[in-house]
Formats: structure tokens, C-alpha cells, sequence
């Protein structure tokens, strides 16, 4: 067949993770190919139209047209689900057909590069993954080095490329600057993982103020008086009379939870939504009373500090998955909203694994990394949720920083 979407061999800029990964495949417990909508670009579709390849003829007959006039060539048409459990009707025993018989440059956009984003920022590729593969989610979460950055050669497609441009009148250059001192200080490791989270959001609280206040050239000075202050311990020093909400902590991110639903069209997503109601002690409806869901919060907290002896990175690795892939603190309203957004879904995540330990049994890491893939899956890749989220902690009081150290602390 011939070469329908041409890729470039590129260097990009990724963690370690990301170079050691590949798809798994039908041995995958997850497939990506079942209960999300597929987009189709529009010279895919065109292709499609034109091949008289058996493997295409459901595959066509479920495909729906969005935009007939073309103004979002990414959008240009979506693949029916079909079954239960909604697949893709050119999945075939756990493998593509359109890939299998027309090749990988055939694939959509979205199915040629999904788990990864490509980004390129002031001239430098970046390669990234969402850990709602759970193959991903594995390797990301478990090794102590995942988060090494390297450089490797990537295959692109130009059209999967988001190109970064100035944000919050910061130019690319000083964005790379101060993400470079984020992640630094999230791997931090003399502090706690709250009390860096904690510092993180001080910082964009300032940087917030810096941004609005028409001051971006000052970025390089707060930078520099912040390393100082934590460098000399004046700022952890304020963290230490912190003391946790865990009530607060339980009540908060349990709402959150719960107004997702119960229900999946995933076997394995369903199966562990089940095993988390139940150690949240729900009843058959889903309702737990107020001090069964703080009681088991409580339990799960210490248990999860005994489980996480045995995936010490994971919790950090999250973060700095989060932080990477999503470009914080340049992906909100503001510098402090993008934190905020980092903070609804690390105590979102915190509550599930906490949730998960809320058992006498032992819970081995490939079951935290799991529960990792589903709150990924099923809560990060709905935008309409992520803002209710984001919204909820804004109207509940909960978005200030002095009060987030609180929902912070464990």
C-alpha cells in the first residue's frame, strides 16, 4: 500500500519511560479501542473511502460525519462503537484490521499516536504519555528512573504536533525556564511530597501575581529569591505547623468520585469501580454515610503508606507525569488555577489508592498502578469533568492556598 501519512524522524525530549515504552497489543487489559469516541481527520477518511479493503466495510458503515464544511480537519468524522462494551468495529481479536491490512500510516491521527503527545516548545520537541495506558502506567510509575529525561529519535507526524506559544505574556523561552525549576523542585526528595506540592503552589500563587501584574521580567529574580528561601528552609518552616483535614480531605475528593458514576463499559474498569465501592463500604446503590467513607480514609491512609513501600515512586512519578504532560503552571486560567487543577486530581488519586489499602489483604503495586490507569482514563480525559472538578474546590472554599495545605497534608 502506499504511504498515506508520511512521518519525519525527529529527536524529542521525553522521559525515560516514554523511550521504553510500546504497545502491548491484545495483551492488554485496557484497550484503547473501546469506550471512547474516535476522531478521524479528513484525509484518513477520504483514504478510506477509496480503498475496497473488506477490513474497512464496518468500519465505514459506523463512521459518522461532524464536519461537513472541514474547519477542524482532526474532527472531520467519528468511529461508532459497537457491542457492550463500545468498540471500534476495526477491532479484531485484540488487533487493528485497519492497521494489520492497510498499514500504520492509515491509522487516524488520534490511534497513531494515542498514548503519546508531541509538543514542540521555543524550537525543542517534547514526547509525553498519559497513564491511562495501563502498559504506561507500569512503567511509569514503578521505576525509580522513569523520570530521567533523555533524548531520542521519534517517528512524527506533522499534524500531531502542538506547537507552544507564548502564555500569560511569558515567551516560550522563560516558559521552559520555569517548568525546568518545577520539575526540579517536585523531585525534591528531602521534602515530603506534600510539602512540595505545597511550595509549588506557593510559587504559582506569586507567579500569578507577576503575570498579571505585567511584571514578566521579574520571573528570573522570583525564581532565584524562591530557590533561596527554600534552599535555607524559611518556607518549609511555615509548612511544619500544618496540620492534615483528613474529614475534609475524604469529603472533598469523595464528591468528586462520586458524581462520575459507577457504571463502564470497561469489564476491567467495572471490576475495579466495583472493588473501590466496596472498600469505600458502600452499599449495593453506591451511598456509604459520611463516617464509614472518613473511616475508611483514615484505615486506607496507613495502609497506603505500607503499600507504597513497595512502589516508593509512584505517587511523585504521577506528579511529575502530570506536571509534563500538561504543561503546568501554563495550562490554566492562571498559573495558580493550573496548580489547582494538578492539586484536584492528586487528591482525587490519593483518595482511590487510599481506598484501594482500605483492606486487611495485601495490595501489591500492579494493583495501585491499575487504579493510577483508571482515575487517568476515566476522570483526565473528560475536559467537561476536569473543569467541575476545578470548579467544585472554587465553590466549596476549598482554593485557597492556605486552606489547600490542609487537603494537602497526610
Amino acid at each position: 500500500m502506499p504511504i498515506l501519512h508520511r512521518t519525519r524522524t525527529l529527536p524529542a525530549l521525553m522521559p525515560r519511560f516514554v523511550q521504553r515504552f510500546s504497545c502491548i497489543g491484545p495483551a492488554c487489559e485496557d484497550t484503547c479501542c473501546s469506550g471512547w469516541k474516535v476522531l478521524v481527520d479528513k484525509k484518513t477518511y477520504k483514504a478510506y473511502r477509496k480503498e475496497a479493503v473488506p477490513a474497512l466495510d464496518r468500519l465505514m458503515a459506523n463512521m459518522i460525519r461532524l464536519d461537513d464544511q472541514g474547519s477542524n480537519p482532526n474532527a472531520f468524522a467519528a468511529i461508532g462503537t459497537l457491542g457492550p462494551q463500545k468498540q471500534c468495529p476495526a477491532l479484531d481479536d485484540g488487533m487493528c484490521s485497519v492497521q494489520a491490512n492497510l498499514g500504520e500510516s492509515y491509522l487516524p491521527n488520534v490511534c497513531q499516536i494515542y498514548p503519546r503527545t508531541n509538543r514542540r516548545m521555543d524550537g525543542q520537541i517534547e514526547q509525553m504519555i498519559t497513564l491511562s495506558c495501563p502498559e504506561a502506567a507500569r512503567l511509569a510509575l514503578l521505576a525509580e528512573d522513569a523520570f530521567d529525561f533523555v533524548e531520542a529519535p521519534i517517528q512524527l507526524r506533522e499534524s500531531a504536533m502542538v506547537e507552544v506559544e507564548t502564555c500569560f505574556g511569558v515567551a516560550p523561552t522563560m516558559m521552559a525556564e520555569v517548568r525546568i525549576f518545577c520539575l526540579n523542585l517536585m523531585r525534591t526528595r528531602e521534602l515530603d511530597l506534600w510539602q512540595r506540592l505545597a511550595l509549588l503552589g506557593t510559587f504559582c500563587e506569586a507567579l500569578t501575581v507577576v503575570c498579571a501584574q505585567d511584571q514578566q521580567a521579574g520571573i528570573p529574580a522570583l525564581i532565584d529569591d524562591f530557590m533561596r528561601a527554600v534552599g535555607s528552609g524559611e518556607l518549609t518552616a511555615t509548612l511544619d505547623v500544618i496540620q492534615p483535614d483528613h474529614d475534609a480531605q475524604a469529603m472533598v475528593f469523595a464528591t468528586l468520585w462520586a458524581t462520575k458514576g459507577f457504571e463502564s463499559t470497561s469489564p476491567f474498569q467495572q471490576g475495579l469501580m466495583n472493588q473501590i465501592s466496596a472498600r469505600f463500604g458502600a452499599d449495593a446503590s453506591g451511598q456509604v454515610s459520611a463516617e464509614a467513607l472518613v473511616g475508611a480514609y483514615r484505615h486506607g491512609l496507613v495502609r497506603l503508606d505500607q503499600a507504597l513501600a513497595q512502589a516508593p515512586w509512584l505517587l511523585e512519578n504521577y506528579v511529575m507525569n502530570e506536571m509534563f504532560s500538561q504543561l503546568v503552571p501554563f495550562s490554566g486560567l492562571t498559573p495558580y488555577d493550573s496548580f489547582l487543577q494538578l492539586v484536584a486530581r492528586y487528591g482525587l488519586l490519593r483518595l482511590l489508592l487510599a481506598i484501594q489499602c482500605n483492606t486487611e489483604e495485601e495490595v501489591p503495586p500492579v494493583m495501585l498502578t491499575s487504579t493510577v490507569q483508571l482515575h487517568c482514563r476515566r476522570f483526565q480525559h473528560d475536559p467537561n469533568y476536569a473543569r467541575r472538578v476545578k470548579q467544585s474546590l472554587y465553590e466549596s472554599g476549598w482554593a485557597e492556598m492556605s486552606k489547600l495545605y490542609m487537603l494537602l497534608r497526610t
